[in-house]
């Protein structure tokens, strides 16, 4: 993964389905060490069951398929190539689909070979025949009588099958009026058996015997003309036979290639692990790991003789994966959920901002390096979690550095007490209050100034979270999602300069009204608050109707919302200046009596009501910077609805038994 994309917006370090395959006998032993590690979290028993359920049927199903393919796959009489261009979305739905599909074929597949194995032994016994007939036939012999009779002391019947059978029927026999033998296993023959004989073998006559009133019909006369109109209607039905089940499969080769390459993959991803569901030595574990520790679970498993076989999951659990200065800061994003597997992890740019709009909402040296050192001092009173104490703490010091550098920047060390000298080293690049409120002119301008400061911040803020809730629906293919985005960024850009050439505010930030018409912008504005309102009326009906309008003035209401930061610095600056004030009066009077007096009581005062100021005016700072960046900023593009992956790390300590005699 890329260093910009860890520290802007990361990917979350996503799950993935581990099944564990390892011996019976260490099987305890090895998920017992696994889970102490934290590497693997178990799934519990019933869901596990459930899963190794899946994973067995899926097996199965996979076998079906290959041992269908092979079957239908040997009735194919060309040999073709077909090419798979792409596979279905969903493999597992798609082979079932087709496994069902090819078994109702080869149902019919089989009924017809069925049929086909009879007319060939039809056949055969017709071909048969049509020797005898032309044997009999030359010598004068030829009565169907004389081929298939039945009577009460005799029977004559014409016999095709294996020479040994035809031997042992013959050897019985009164009379062979014919025999030939057929290659070298079959053979033909007319016997005349008694009755008594006939009747002690007819199983055996029964499975030899050629109907020849059946093949030729009860009621004609046997001739070669009626054997070979027999011949031929055989061939006829067995070759329509033979085209009917060619045609079936030919219609049906690319979805066989495709059960054979489905099968296949699924075959490939779960054969080990099928075979040790089968096994009776294996036992097969199935849990999470997390993608970044998989090499570490292969060799702790390796180690024990086991295997580990993985499975992609449509929503795996997740866990934070950010460099080490951004890992208080996942709290933030805790408080919205987890990103989910597919989106980003927006910590990084939360935590950029978290402290820009913290350090602005707080721009004093004094009273930053006095929430570093109170944070440690005063949070482990109230947080019991080292974890928790810790991520509080390093929040509370970055947030103190970054206060430290605006309030250098707004030469601000308790207000003007020390702030003044501050100016003598550091330029004043933000707005400050006069010292001790002396210039209410000075004091207005400081107002309105930080105030246009943190309204330009929220403009941008508010611009660029549009711009990344645009970007994630295009990556997710979102088109209305996109296409709403876009009309209310362009919105967001024309609207300021809209507003100044209709009521003469000064609001246009990028200079439109100056470098196109007036006209061109009112009605350019117009066009894309009508566009967006027709849009959301198809979008949301029929509310949508109403809701456009709450989406373009939110716009402004999301603007508006960071005056926050101006109102919470300069009220906190204002006790500071008003604290200055009390103390230089303290100081001036108690000086004229004493001066160690005076510096010892201001000193005092100054430290109390500073410190007083401090408690008050440090939680604000820390609620509202986590609102702007949860609704002005993270709202417009992070849903946060993933879930945390949780192995059981168990921690081994010292334990102290006993008394020091």
């Amino acid at each position: 993964m890329s260093l910009l994309s860890k520290i802007s917006l990361n990917k979350p370090d996503i799950a993935l389905r581990a099944y564990v395959i390892t011996p019976k006998e260490s099987a305890e032993t090895l998920v017992e060490e696994l889970v102490r590690k934290g590497i693997f979290e178990p799934l519990p028993p019933q869901e596990a069951g459930k899963a190794l359920e899946i994973v067995k049927k899926r097996y199965e199903l996979s076998e079906k398929a290959i041992g269908l393919f092979r079957e239908l796959g040997s009735l194919v009489k060309k040999r073709v190539e077909v090419e798979v261009k792409e596979l279905p979305w969903d493999t597992d739905k798609a082979l079932e689909k087709l496994v069902a599909d090819f078994e109702e074929l080869r149902d019919i597949a089989t009924r017809l070979i069925s049929e086909s194995e009879k007319l060939k032994g039809k056949l055969e016994k017709l071909k048969a025949l049509r020797i005898v007939v032309t044997e009999l036939s030359r010598e004068g012999l030829l009565d169907k009588s004389l081929l298939d009779y039945e009577g009460v002391y005799l029977a004559s019947k014409t016999l095709y099958g294996g020479v040994k059978d035809l031997e042992y029927v013959a050897s019985r026999s009164l009379k062979t009026f014919f025999y030939r033998a057929i290659g070298e296993e079959k053979a033909v023959a007319v016997v005349l058996l008694e009755k008594k004989v006939y009747e002690s073998n007819k199983s055996l006559i029964e499975k030899l015997e050629v109907p020849v009133r059946d093949l030729v019909g009860g009621g004609e006369q046997l001739s070669l003309d009626n054997v070979d109109n027999a011949i031929r209607e055989v061939e006829a039905e067995l070759s329509a036979i033979d085209n009917r089940l060619e045609e079936l499969l030919e219609s049906r080769l690319y979805e066989l290639a495709l059960l054979k390459v489905l099968a296949e993959v699924i075959n490939s991803e779960l054969g080990v692990l099928g075979k040790a569901l089968s096994s009776k030595y294996m036992a097969v574990v199935v849990g999470w790991t997390l993608k970044s520790r998989a090499s570490e679970l292969e060799k702790i498993v390796g180690v024990n003789s086991g295997y580990v076989v993985y499975e992609a999951d449509p929503n795996p659990p997740v866990e934070f994966n950010n460099l080490k200065p951004f890992k208080p800061f996942e709290v933030i994003t805790e408080v919205m959920g987890l990103p989910s597997p597919s989106e980003w992890d927006p910590t990084p740019l939360l935590t950029y901002f978290y402290l820009i709009f913290f350090s602005l909402m707080y721009p004093d040296v004094g009273y930053s390096i006095g929430l570093i050192i109170g944070a440690r001092l005063v949070l482990p009173y109230f947080v019991e979690n080292r974890e928790t104490l810790k991520r509080l703490i390093n929040i509370a010091t970055y947030a103190g550095i970054a206060g430290c550098i605006t309030g250098f920047l707004a030469n601000s060390f308790f207000g003007s007490l020390l702030g003044s000298y501050i100016g003598l080293i550091v330029p004043n690049a933000l707005p400050s209050l006069p010292a001790r409120l002396s210039d209410p002119g000075a004091l207005g301008s400081a107002v309105t100034r930080y105030m246009a400061l943190v309204l330009l911040l929220g403009y941008y803020v508010v611009i660029l979270a549009h711009i990344l809730g645009a970007v994630k629906n295009a990556i997710t293919r979102n088109k209305l999602g996109f296409i709403g985005e876009v009309l209310i960024i362009a919105i967001t850009v024309i609207g300021p300069a809209a507003i100044q050439v209709a009521l003469g505010i000064q609001t246009d930030v990028w200079g439109l009204s100056r470098s196109v018409s007036r006209d061109v912008v009112i009605y350019t504005a117009v066009s894309l608050v009508v566009c967006y309102a027709a849009f959301k009326a198809v979008l949301d009906r029929p509310f949508g109707v109403i809701l456009w309008l709450f989406d373009v003035l939110g716009i402004l209401a999301d603007v508006l919302s960071f005056v926050r930061i101006a109102g919470l610095a300069i009220g906190s600056a204002v006790l500071a200046e008003l604290i200055n004030s009390l103390v230089l009066g303290v100081y001036s009077s108690l000086s004229s009596i004493s001066f160690i007096l005076g510096i010892s009581v201001g000193v005092l005062i100054t430290l109390v009501l500073h410190v007083i100021n401090l408690g008050m005016s440090s939680l604000s700072p820390f609620i509202h910077s986590l609102r702007l960046v949860m609704y002005e900023l993270s709202s417009k593009f992070y849903e946060g609805s993933g879930r945390r992956i949780s192995p059981a790390i168990i921690p081994l300590t010292r334990v102290k038994i006993g008394t020091i005699s």
